[in-house]
């Protein structure tokens, strides 16, 4: 999306060396644990981005519950995390959503 944020589907905790190889030094994870079977949990991406030294967040939505309070507190996350960001969630497609949403409410 930007410099600082990129987008993305699905990670796995075993790709957080790499993701952080890649330059990045912040994953933001928006997927709530157990959306479908054999999703990695937040507490394994916990473990893997302190192990690859990047800053970790989880904020946790589904397309039918994006508050004001949640655009809210990924802006508060976002400006805080350092930089570049990858935020994941299944397709991309409501970290999209989030990112929009906090463009269109002037927080980001």
């Amino acid at each position: 999306m930007t410099d600082n944020l990129t987008i993305y589907k699905q990670i796995y905790p075993t790709q957080c060396a790499k993701i952080a190889e890649l330059g990045y030094r912040s994953v933001l994870n928006i997927r709530p644990d157990n959306e479908i079977v054999k999703q990695p949990k937040s507490y394994d991406f916990t473990a893997a981005t302190t192990q690859a030294n990047l800053i970790y967040h989880y904020l946790p939505f589904d397309d039918e519950r994006l508050s004001l309070e949640t655009i809210e507190q990924f802006a508060v996350y976002y400006h805080a995390m350092p930089k570049p960001i990858l935020m994941f969630c299944g397709t991309g497609a409501r970290a999209k959503l989030l990112y929009q949403s906090a463009l269109m409410r002037d927080l980001l």
